[in-house]
């Protein structure tokens, strides 16, 4: 069996993806270099980006979806990954982030580039300059089976690493993402809230 009891019982409390989102958001951000399975994040209660994604992606699944995650690649700033899913009111995403303005977003978007998209003017670096530069497709976690990414005991990092050699799509060349006008203070302060 996958799951132990205590684990099913767990991820059949995650019953949606709100709930999976709330779970998230109280997750304790590490800032580790390592990446555990969502076995040691239910263990342990403390993820990052790529752990909470992982773990988003399981509950999904846990409940009837496919295992999906989008790539977001950066210029000068941290990638980061979505957990995705689709309803009959569109695309929607799960995420773990160490900003208030990258988690989730509710299904109502019309397609993976429409999701993405409205990640665009939140997703900045430290000295306020918009990084987001390509996303992917979504990637079936199933095609990466052979790390057992679910319940590993081994370090997944590289599994993290091995999402860039997808296709991505840029969304600007990188010279005209350093054209674009930093952020303002206030949407800085707001990224930052609680953090």
């Amino acid at each position: 069996m996958l799951w132990t009891p205590d684990e099913r019982r767990f991820l059949r409390s995650l019953n949606s993806p709100q709930k999976i989102q709330d779970y998230l958001d109280g997750l304790v951000y590490n800032t580790q270099d390592d990446a555990l399975s969502p076995r040691y994040v239910m263990m342990t209660g403390d993820g990052h980006c790529l752990e909470g994604c992982l773990l988003a992606a399981a509950a999904l699944e846990f409940h009837g979806h496919p295992p999906l995650l989008v790539d977001l690649q950066a210029i000068d700033d941290d990638h980061h990954v979505l957990a995705v899913f689709k309803t009959k009111t569109g695309w929607g995403s799960v995420s773990k982030s160490n900003t208030t303005l990258l988690a989730g977003r509710r299904p109502f978007y019309y397609s993976v580039k429409e999701l993405v998209m409205s990640y665009f003017d939140f997703y900045f670096n430290l000295d306020k300059k918009l990084s987001l530069y390509a996303y992917s497709n979504p990637i079936n976690l199933n095609r990466y089976n052979h790390w057992n990414w679910r319940t590993s005991d081994d370090n997944l990092v590289e599994l993290g690493m091995a999402f860039s050699d997808e296709k991505h799509f840029e969304i600007l060349d990188a010279g005209m993402l350093k054209k674009q006008s930093p952020v303002s203070e206030k949407l800085k302060k707001a990224c930052f809230l609680d953090f």
